[in-house]
């Protein structure tokens, strides 16, 4: 059985995301899946969170995929999660 997970983003993010999400071959919605099962492998976030010391106003496309390289630190055993998910990414 499956439940449905929402939340509410702005355009502009939602379409970063999906593009991002596309680039890398997966739908967003198996990417929501694949955090949220590394937050339940990893017993919290997968990664640091920090608060940034500015917030952009707005980036360029080119911009906008590396908009939080620093900003964070991705867990060793992030990917681990993954290998639950291979179904779905074929």
């Amino acid at each position: 059985m499956s439940v449905q997970v929402s939340t509410r983003v702005d355009t502009l993010t939602k379409e970063r995301f999906d593009e991002v999400c596309g680039n890398i071959g997966i739908s967003p919605s198996n990417a929501l899946s694949i955090f949220i099962k590394g937050v339940i492998n990893h017993n919290g976030i997968p990664f640091n969170v920090i608060m940034p010391t500015e917030t952009p106003t707005k980036l360029s496309r080119e911009d906008a995929f590396g908009c939080m390289r620093g900003r964070f630190v991705m867990a060793e055993d992030f990917n681990l999660p993954l290998d639950d998910f291979k179904e779905y990414m074929e």
